[in-house]
């Protein structure tokens, strides 16, 4: 039984990993835009992962709109918002990566108090998400 727990455990945490690996910033700007638009995706995904582990019922998502009115308006932003709006993506990127990491730790540590810091977690990527994706709204 324990070495079916365990089995489950790593299946588990490997597809998690993988949601949060995929958040990770290439370092290659050929596409600002889309590198950015795809960190806003991995964290949305795992943002789910963090809301059910919370036991939200709220959505997970900050609400990503139609992909091309999104590229249209970064297109049209000034250097300085574009700048910002990649900024603000490696910066969710980050906490949602760092805090993904922390609650699976937590845990396979026995804590808890994983459904708080997971509530935590969801409120801060999603306040982060909102004013990021705010940038293009104006």
């Amino acid at each position: 039984m324990l070495v079916l727990y365990s089995l489950l455990t790593m299946i588990f945490y490997r597809g998690v990993m993988s949601k949060i690996d995929s958040i990770k910033n290439k370092n290659v700007r050929n596409d600002s835009f889309a590198e950015s638009f795809a960190r806003l995706k991995a964290v949305e995904s795992v943002a789910g992962w963090v809301a059910n582990l919370a036991g939200s019922s709220e959505p997970s998502s900050f609400v990503l709109t139609d992909p091309d009115l999104m590229e249209k308006a970064y297109r049209h932003s000034f250097p300085m918002t574009r700048k910002q709006f990649d900024r603000g993506c490696d910066d969710l990127a980050v906490m949602a990566r760092s805090g993904a990491k922390a609650l699976l730790q937590l845990n396979a540590d026995g804590g808890g108090r994983g459904d708080f810091a997971a509530q935590r977690l969801m409120r801060e990527i999603q306040m982060s998400g909102r004013r990021t994706l705010d940038l293009l709204q104006k």
